[in-house]
């Protein structure tokens, strides 16, 4: 109940970890499992009481932002992009009419992203987002580590 396998080295190798604390939080990865049926399933449905305000945090704000592509987690195919592309100008210019063309989301590697070709939530990779679409198109990207963590599922 308190020994898991992890990822580790970007997906290379698999640790066997245990934890003796009394809480134990875990995460997956969204793309590691097969899609479940959208009908059946045996879950019990329960209604939960009214929750009061624990007074230790406070909303701030929501922003909903519309995109014309497709959500870069969840999209079939990922154009990204990397420095090799040499500059923002350079981005844009080369990938956004492959990706429109494509149907693409848009991604990009952490070299990229640092340089201010793209904003942050373009990252894939160990620091960004994970992706597993069924075609992933990289541009200018080295190849690093740290990016491979965030596509190899693809």
């Amino acid at each position: 109940a308190n020994t898991f396998k992890r990822p580790i080295y970007a997906g290379n190798a698999i640790a066997t970890v245990q934890s003796d604390e009394a809480i134990i939080v875990g995460t997956v990865r969204g793309t590691a499992f097969d899609p479940v049926a959208a009908e059946g399933g045996s879950a019990a449905i329960e209604t939960v009481g009214e929750v009061k305000d624990a007074g230790i945090s406070k909303f701030v704000s929501e922003e909903i932002v519309k995109l014309d592509r497709p959500e870069l987690t969840a999209a079939r195919i990922v154009v990204s992009g990397g420095r090799g592309v040499g500059s923002g100008e350079n981005y844009h210019k080369v990938l956004d009419p492959l990706a429109d063309k494509l149907g693409a989301a848009q991604g990009a590697s952490r070299a990229a992203v640092d340089a201010g070709f793209v904003p942050n939530d373009f990252q894939v990779g160990q620091t960004g987002k994970i992706v597993a679409p069924e075609l992933y198109v990289a541009v200018g990207i080295s190849g690093a580590i740290q990016h491979l963590a965030g596509m190899k599922d693809s």
